[in-house]
């Protein structure tokens, strides 16, 4: 895999494992999930001052397993953020097809193509009494969980990073319809079976760093 998006799905792994071990995310949501877009950024008090981040997303294919990784870059807006600079973890939860086909574009824009969300939290949660919308969001900052909006935030395949990691130029839509050729990707596999409640290999999951992700930072 091209170094870039390994780095990228290590700090997946981390993110969506901190959130698991924490029991923000309900197996259920996972389980049942259309696609996941993991991801780090921070929005300054002014967009031009610099805004901005990266991650990855990945989708369901048919058989049920997980595509490969599209790696993507991250910008957002000063929205909600006054003074200084807002450092966050994020996870959405494509919870239908036409939240992964806009993913899927060139470029997309949280809460513009699909009604967004806070997901429902808990280990345990009965997800069946929630009303599901496209996307569900789960944020950390200041090693705090929720209270991040990410609305207006755009999303942007880097499609450098993807060439470099498959070989040869590839969209998004293909990465995530499965039609590239599988790579590595890490420890975020078996931190995907976690997420979903099943069994996974220990020992990988114990290799994932126990470093502060992004949205442990503090100002």
């Amino acid at each position: 895999m091209g170094g870039d998006l390994e780095k990228e799905c290590k700090k997946a792994a981390q993110i969506l494992k901190n959130f698991v071990d924490k029991k923000r995310i309900p197996p259920e949501v996972v389980k049942n999930a259309k696609g996941l877009a993991i991801f780090s950024g921070f929005r300054a008090a002014m967009w031009l001052a610099g805004a901005g981040g990266s991650g990855v997303i990945i989708a369901r294919l048919p058989d049920g397993s997980w595509s490969p990784p599209s790696a993507i870059s991250v910008f957002s807006g000063g929205v909600g953020v006054v003074y200084g600079i807002d450092v966050y973890d994020c996870i959405c939860v494509l919870n239908t097809q036409e939240a992964v086909d806009a993913y899927a574009k060139g470029e997309t824009t949280l809460g513009a193509a699909a009604t967004m969300a806070a997901g429902p939290i808990g280990g345990t949660a009965d997800i069946t009494t929630k009303d599901v919308k496209p996307i569900w969001t789960y944020t950390k900052s200041l090693g705090l969980y929720g209270g991040i909006t990410v609305d207006g935030t755009i999303i942007k395949e880097k499609s450098d990073v993807n060439a470099r990691a498959y070989g040869g130029k590839i969209t998004a839509a293909q990465i995530l319809k499965g039609e590239a050729r599988s790579v590595p990707s890490g420890q975020l596999p078996e931190v995907l079976k976690l997420a979903e409640g099943n069994a996974a290999d220990s020992k990988i999951l114990d290799s994932i760093s126990t470093e502060p992700t992004p949205g442990d930072l503090k100002e």
